[in-house]
C-alpha cells in the first residue's frame, strides 16, 4: 500500500470538499477512509502497460458503496461529490505515472448491509459497451420517496415521451429506450435514472457531450423546464407540480 498516495488524496479531498466529511458524515466516515479505499482499489485494479505505453493502466470506473442513510445525505447536501472524486482520481493517476483510458466514472450506491461508518470501493476497467446497462444501476430506494408527477421529455418541440421507468437509455442505437436519429449523438449517449424521487441525467462518455441549459454536465438532477441538448437535438424535461394534499400526506422527510 502506498501511504504517500493515500495522504495526497486525503489532503486533496479535505481541501476541495471543505470539510464535507465532518459536516455531512459526522464522525462516521472520514476523508482518510475514502482515500484509503480509493487508492487501494486503484492499485489493485492496475493493468500492465500495453500498446507501447510504459505506464500501468488505472481503472476508470469506481463504485463506492455506503450505508443508505449516508448515501442520502450525500445526494441531498453534496450532489457533486462523484465529480469531485473523479477529478481527484485523474490528478492522482497523473501524479504517480498511471494512465487512464477514459475519464473516471464514480458511482455511489446504497449498501444496506454496511454500517454508517463503513465504506467499500470497487474499481473496474469500463469498456464502451459497459457504459450503458452495466455502468449505472438503479438504486432500490426510490419507492420510499415521492415520485415525479407526470414526468415527460419533449423532443425537438414535437414528440412527447412519458418517463415511466427507473432507468432510461438515450442514444442513436435502436437498442435505446429513446432513439435519437442525429449523427452528432453517440450510440449510447446518456441515461436518465430515478434517484430519491427525482430524475437525474448522466452522460455516458459520449463523444459530443450532454448539456443542460447550455452547461456541459456529467450528471444533473432534472427540474421542470430544463433544456437538455444531446448532439443537435433539444429535449425539454417537464413534470407537474405535486398535489398539495399528496405532498403533505406522503412527504415526510425534510
Amino acid at each position: 500500500m502506498n501511504d504517500r498516495l493515500i495522504s495526497q488524496l486525503e489532503a486533496r479531498l479535505e481541501k476541495v470538499t471543505e470539510g464535507i466529511f465532518a459536516h455531512f458524515f459526522g464522525k462516521r466516515i472520514q476523508a482518510h477512509e475514502i482515500a484509503l479505499q480509493l487508492v487501494r482499489a486503484l492499485e489493485d485494479g492496475l493493468q500492465q502497460p500495453q500498446n507501447g505505453d510504459s505506464r500501468p493502466l488505472a481503472p476508470d470506473q469506481y463504485t463506492i458503496r455506503v450505508n443508505p442513510d449516508v448515501l442520502e445525505q450525500v445526494y441531498e447536501r453534496y450532489p457533486t461529490l462523484a465529480s469531485v472524486l473523479s477529478a481527484q482520481i485523474i490528478e492522482l493517476a497523473a501524479g504517480v505515472g498511471y494512465r487512464l483510458k477514459h475519464t473516471p466514472n464514480v458511482y455511489l450506491t446504497a449498501a444496506p448491509e454496511l454500517a454508517g461508518n463503513q465504506i467499500t470501493v470497487i474499481a473496474q476497467h469500463a469498456h464502451a459497451q459497459d457504459l450503458t446497462t452495466g455502468a449505472l444501476q438503479p438504486i432500490e430506494m426510490a419507492s420510499a420517496h415521492p415520485q415525479p408527477v407526470n414526468p415527460q421529455l419533449i423532443i425537438s418541440g414535437q414528440k412527447v415521451i412519458t418517463l415511466d421507468h427507473a432507468i432510461i437509455h438515450i442514444g442513436r442505437s435502436t437498442t435505446n429506450d429513446i432513439v435519437l436519429e442525429d449523427a452528432y449523438v453517440s450510440r449510447a449517449h446518456a441515461q436518465i435514472r430515478l434517484r430519491f424521487g427525482h430524475y437525474v441525467i448522466f452522460d455516458t462518455s459520449s463523444n459530443s457531450g450532454t448539456y443542460v441549459n447550455e452547461i456541459k454536465i456529467r450528471e444533473h438532477q432534472l427540474r421542470a423546464g430544463d433544456v437538455i441538448r444531446i448532439g443537435k437535438t433539444s429535449l425539454v424535461y417537464m413534470e407537474d407540480e405535486p398535489d398539495q394534499f399528496d405532498q403533505t400526506d406522503s412527504f415526510n422527510r425534510v
